[in-house]
């Protein structure tokens, strides 16, 4: 996926392009709305992220697991039961990131 100067990403087709450039002083990336809801709640599941953002889970995945690389989420050694009946890793935001 390309990104603009802005790490906004977007499709491989001017529409998503132009879209990914329109009031990028007031957008805020899924990566940075994803932050502050951890900053806010502390533990969150995927699944739980999904709902309070209302966006798909497929588009949460990723976040987390690029704020997890960056140092801002850890692990938390829990776990609860998702929707689906599995086992689910509870996320926790790293408050030593020193990024906060």
């Amino acid at each position: 996926m390309p990104y603009s100067k802005n790490q906004i990403g977007y499709q491989k087709n001017q529409s998503s392009k132009e879209a990914a450039s329109f009031n990028v002083k007031g957008k805020l990336t899924v990566r940075e709305q994803v932050l502050n809801l951890f900053i806010e709640h502390k533990e969150l599941t995927n699944e739980s992220v999904s709902q309070l953002l209302n966006r798909p889970e497929i588009s949460v995945r990723p976040r987390i697991t690029e704020l997890k690389n960056m140092g801002f989420l850890a692990d938390s050694g829990k776990k609860t039961v998702g929707k689906w009946g599995t086992s689910i890793t509870i996320w926790s935001y790293n408050k030593d990131s020193n990024n906060d």
